[in-house]
């Protein structure tokens, strides 16, 4: 499993196909991404915020920058409950990155 960068722990095609799956929700457009996630029963509201704690850089031009490529489903012989546990187990096991409260101030933008 090939992680992405030292803050994510969401692998290079994992973290490809939710941007991909982030710039075409945000564009209104039924690409590839939209239509993987679809058939594989994954809500990408549900996986979100567990997407976005695994890796805190993953919305930084997802809107604004089409896809490097074709999205392809990162998690073969799973379906989208199975996704979401995924990600919020390995969320789980990283202590740090799980806790919902850290104690330091929200920034006000």
């Amino acid at each position: 499993m090939d992680m992405n960068t030292a803050n994510s722990r969401l692998t290079v095609a994992e973290e490809a196909f939710l941007r991909a799956l982030l710039w075409e929700e945000s564009q209104l457009v039924r690409g590839p991404a939209s239509r993987a996630a679809a058939a594989q029963g994954l809500n990408l509201l549900r996986c979100l915020e567990a997407a976005n704690r695994l890796a805190p850089d993953l919305q930084t031009g997802a809107y604004t920058a089409p896809p490097d490529g074709p999205a392809e489903w990162p998690w073969l012989g799973q379906r989208g409950p199975d996704v979401l546990h995924l990600l919020w187990n390995r969320l789980a096991a990283a202590p740090q990155a799980a806790s919902l409260h850290t104690g330091q101030p929200i920034p006000v933008r």
